[in-house]
């Protein structure tokens, strides 16, 4: 890979002002963020032979025929809007950006500790001057007032990839038994006690008390946590999703969860989102009338002290300019 004296680069993807102010602040001035007056194919057009490098997860086949574009760089992790098809036919890195990790484990470790205390319920209660003592002493319903042990728990990650090893080392002081379901099996993990393919999935999801989803959206991980084998979880298990919400059947989530089939899920991931700035609920199904249900706007790596979901795209770009070795490189043929 060749050293670049400068580098244009391209956005093909509406992010915040103060994104972009980010994104210019850690680029060097060699690296030149060009911005469409809008994001249409037509007004990115008017900017593709310049390019370089196109910035965003919009791509199209005018895009890649008019320019000569070089990378494409994903700001976030995200990748399942791309066109994998189109891309395939083109000898053209294409990465994403896995430097939200940390922060979205952490936020998948608050919320796993927040239901299994029950922390936003007890809260909502003690506003209203309930202390939630109403309930026998020797209840074990899921809204008593009882919590669940995290400590020397049985914790199932689907996906085993940057954000879920994150989450196991964060776990590691509770001493849990650690289990996985991943797309390569064959690959070994010290602090695993078991890794399985899908083809274990009923044995993963029947064993643990905690069921955190972290794989990437594809054909095969959509809808691959559903009825047929939700309902096969202990109904003292709790679920959290920081991946993506159509992994789980939306309807399948619903139905267990208000006829308390498990204990409890923390959700940070939707099925619907706003397309501007009115208000809009996250799901079809009154997902914010259940008691066992904490609700989160995806919001796991949005933090105080910048955007490091950008950092990694931000390094690949130096990187790419530089000459040196791309990270995240996606597989266009797994999706992922």
């Amino acid at each position: 890979m060749s050293i670049v004296s400068k580098l244009n680069v391209l956005m093909t993807m509406k992010r915040p002002q103060s994104q972009i102010d980010y994104l210019r602040e850690k680029l060097d001035d060699d690296i030149n963020l060009i911005m469409p007056r809008d994001y249409s194919e037509e007004a990115i057009l008017e900017h593709i032979k310049e390019a370089d490098v196109l910035l965003g997860n919009y791509i199209t086949e005018a895009m890649l025929e008019s320019g000569n574009i070089k990378l494409i760089q994903v700001p976030i992790a995200g990748i399942e809007k791309l066109d994998f098809e189109l891309l395939s036919r083109y000898d053209i890195p294409v990465c994403n950006s896995h430097s939200n990790a940390l922060p979205v484990a952490e936020t998948a470790v608050a919320l796993l500790l927040s239901i299994a205390k029950k922390i936003p319920y007890h809260d909502r209660l003690l506003r209203k001057g309930d202390w939630n003592k109403t309930t026998k002493e020797d209840s074990k319903e899921a809204l008593s007032l009882h919590n669940s042990y995290v400590s020397n728990s049985k914790v199932g990650f689907i996906g085993y990839g940057h954000i879920a090893r994150n989450i196991a080392r964060l776990l590691s002081g509770f001493s849990c038994e650690l289990m996985a379901i991943v797309n390569d099996k064959s690959k070994k993990y010290d602090e695993l006690s078991f890794i399985g393919d899908q083809d274990d999935l009923d044995y993963v999801l029947s064993s643990v008390d905690y069921l955190i989803v972290a794989v990437p959206l594809t054909p095969k991980t959509e809808g691959m946590l559903n009825m047929d084998n939700l309902v096969k979880m202990k109904k003292t298990a709790y679920l959290i999703n920081i991946s993506r919400g159509r992994v789980i059947d939306e309807e399948a989530l619903f139905y267990v969860l208000s006829n308390n089939l498990i204990r409890g899920a923390a959700l940070d991931v939707w099925y619907k989102y706003p397309e501007g700035e009115e208000l809009t609920m996250p799901s079809n199904y009154d997902f914010h009338k259940l008691h066992n249900v904490i609700m989160t706007p995806h919001r796991a790596d949005i933090m105080y002290d910048g955007y490091p979901f950008i950092d990694d795209a931000i390094d690949n770009l130096k990187a790419f300019r530089d000459g040196k070795e791309l990270k995240n490189i996606l597989d266009l043929s797994k999706r992922y």
